[in-house]
């Protein structure tokens, strides 16, 4: 539901005004009609978009528009260097951006907007990204450059700041709010997960029907997946309320709180107290090494499926790249069944580097049997079982780090951290890109050359260097086997802070109780605070839900009492369940 705003100065202040822009919405709640529509399928859209390029991209630079060595030096220096650079204008505008968010007043919000304001500039960018002109090199890496960056920079940086603060400005509720992010880390898996599967069968049955003319293949792909972002946008605009957005714009009494707020340390003084922390500084390491390999081993799957799994298969990528997909990753989805009871047990340290030995070992055996398909396939499956636990599991540690640095220094660093990583995310990917081009360039790699067809009528191609098949194995399992390595050594030998959080904890805990002493001020541990926080917005929410059943028996005829009795009754045989398995799982420990 839009709000009018009290001022009409300041970002998108008139705009958006009519109320055929409102959001479709009406529930003060969150319910599972916004959850599905708002959060996973209308993300999809651009979410598709995104890996489309993330991952295709760069093979349209070096297979289809020739971006290789062999045109030159500076060609080698533009592929290197290019994706760098826009990472680093990247993470400039997303400050930017924050701060334009920050400064809107828009009567729909100061998200959704830029739902809706991002969608032409991200149309019209993917759309200049694959319709390169035939022109002379350096008029084209300046075509590259421009929509690249608008592609990212600009249109993607708009979209992606409101949705990832969307699901926080969604509710008060904070198991509303883990629901919504839940549904949007879903989109974004699907979208990747789909991309790499469907999306290389569908450029080539969209090749074949164009006589294998790629660049218009691309470009009509591209115009498909536009099709396909637009009306989903809109869904995502129309189907989410920033309802924390609305209750700050309409409530004029200040809020009452516990304790006076303490003001954050400078945001130097906060990275001069993280380089206290030896764990702290081992984390970020860790993290910008991985999203590096990572990324590299992203870039390369395309190349991977071309020239490795199966030697020279080129012209069977496409089903190559599904298939393998679909057979070698399909562990992962059983294998975050099994690491579950795994973390319990072990505790996510341990599990860390036992996972990282199954890791390393499955990297190793893809590693050593290019072109052997079976040895590939199993190798790969074993590598992400092992990698499951580090994925899963490396970023919750970022809280551990953040209290130790307390513990240590008295100063928080959750701003300084935040910022840090967000940076490190960002500029990984170029770092990565550029990484994975200058090993193409170095080694030989060549525009691949059709040289004839089968007698099934595969196209065939002529050979890459030897050294460029082997940077290309290299940068899709060498990668994560050295992640694996490393993550192995530093939780293995290095990276105890689990075994020491029950007493940081109670440290702070005292500190903070001494604090509260000296002010007068009644003190409550964080995880009472919060399950006061929690009894309450369950309050509301079921204040709400009765009053809207209400209003809808009214509305139809039906009998409220009926209704009711059914939700109540639901919940309370969901809740047995619960009560049953805790029962049995305490009679086990005994």
């Amino acid at each position: 539901m839009a709000t009018e705003t009290a001022a009409h100065k300041g970002v998108l202040a008139n705009a958006f005004k009519g109320n055929i822009w409102n959001s479709r919405i009406r529930s003060a709640n969150v319910r599972a009609k916004e959850m599905w529509l708002g959060y996973v399928l209308g993300p999809f859209g651009v979410m598709l978009m995104y890996s489309v390029v993330n991952s295709y991209y760069n093979q349209y630079l070096t297979d289809i528009m020739g971006f290789t060595a062999s045109r030159g030096a500076w060609i080698t220096i533009f592929m290197v260097i290019f994706p760098v650079l826009t990472k680093v204008i990247d993470a400039t505008t997303n400050v930017l951006m924050s701060r334009l968010i920050d400064s809107t007043v828009c009567r729909q919000g100061k998200l959704r907007p830029w739902f809706i304001l991002a969608l032409p500039i991200l149309v019209v960018s993917i759309l200049m990204l694959f319709s390169v002109p035939v022109a002379s090199p350096q008029l084209q890496a300046v075509w590259i450059f421009i929509s690249y960056n608008l592609f990212y920079s600009v249109g993607y940086t708009m979209w992606n700041m409101a949705y990832q603060l969307s699901a926080s400005l969604s509710s008060r509720n904070t198991d509303h709010r883990k629901n919504n992010s839940m549904a949007g880390q879903m989109a974004k898996n699907l979208g990747v997960g789909m991309i790499s599967i469907f999306f290389p069968l569908i450029m080539t049955s969209v090749g074949a029907m164009m006589g294998d003319n790629y660049r218009q293949s691309y470009l009509a792909c591209m115009a498909l997946v536009c099709c396909v972002t637009v009306p989903l946008t809109f869904l995502q605009y129309f189907y989410t309320r920033e309802r924390v957005t609305e209750e700050r714009r309409n409530t004029h009494a200040a809020l009452s709180e516990t304790h006076t707020a303490v003001p954050e340390a400078p945001f130097v003084k906060q990275i001069k107290a993280c380089l206290q922390s030896r764990y702290w500084i081992l984390l970020i390491i860790l993290i910008l090494v991985y999203q590096v390999f990572n990324n590299l081993r992203d870039m390369s799957l395309i190349y991977y499926s071309g020239w490795v799994v199966q030697g020279n298969a080129y012209g069977q990528y496409a089903a190559i790249q599904a298939k393998f997909q679909m057979i070698a990753m399909s562990p992962m989805g059983p294998g975050i069944i099994l690491l579950i009871p795994l973390v319990k047990k072990l505790g996510r340290r341990r599990s860390i580097w036992v996972c990282s030995i199954f890791s390393i070992v499955g990297s190793t055996v893809a590693l050593l049997n290019a072109g052997h398909t079976l040895p590939v396939y199993a190798g790969t499956a074993v590598m992400c079982i092992g990698n499951l636990a580090f994925v899963y599991t490396y970023l919750s540690f970022l809280g551990d780090t953040i209290d130790h640095v307390e513990w240590k220094t008295g100063i928080r660093c959750d701003g300084a951290t935040g910022a840090l990583v967000g940076f490190v995310t960002a500029a990984s990917a170029g770092i990565g890109q550029g990484l994975f081009n200058l090993g193409l360039m170095l080694t030989g790699y060549a525009t691949p050359e059709k040289i004839g067809e089968s007698a099934e009528g595969i196209a065939l191609y002529a050979d890459q260097p030897a050294a460029a098949t082997a940077w290309i194995n290299f940068s899709y399992q060498g990668s994560l086997l050295l992640v694996g390595v490393l993550a192995f050594i530093i939780f293995r030998f290095f990276f105890d802070i689990e075994d020491k959080m029950d007493t940081i904890t109670h440290d702070l805990q005292e500190r903070h109780r001494a604090e509260c002493e000296a002010k007068g001020i009644e003190y409550i541990p964080s995880y009472e605070l919060e399950r006061r926080e929690q009894e309450e917005l369950r309050r509301k929410a079921e204040e709400v839900r009765i009053r809207e059943l209400k209003e809808y028996c009214a509305r139809t005829g039906k009998d409220f009492d009926t209704l009711n009795n059914k939700v109540l009754a639901r919940r309370a045989k969901k809740q047995a369940k619960k009560d049953a398995k805790k029962a049995k799982q305490q009679a086990g420990k005994r």
